[in-house]
């Protein structure tokens, strides 16, 4: 099982791809990267958000971006289920 310590990190390399590491990352390029239904990503996605590590942005296409915080980390705090 893939934890939300693993999300974070590929998140940070997918960011790392461009030149604003702020950049936002769409949903569906994390899902088919990670392999893991989408329902289960989000509820890591959420966690890593409560975190203060990302920002979910829910539009109509939902994406993540990492925060200031976010970017300054490398191994994030652990949670519930990381």
């Amino acid at each position: 099982m893939i934890t939300s310590v693993e999300i974070f990190r590929k998140i940070k390399v997918m960011s790392r791809k461009t030149l604003n590491p702020n950049h936002r990352i769409l949903l569906s390029d994390i899902v088919s990267d990670v392999h893991v239904p989408q329902d289960s990503l989000l509820v890591l996605l959420v966690e890593l958000e409560n975190r203060g590590l990302i920002k979910i942005h829910k539009t109509t296409i939902v994406s993540v971006s990492l925060t200031n915080y976010g970017i300054g980390q490398e191994t994030p705090p652990g949670g519930l289920t990381s």
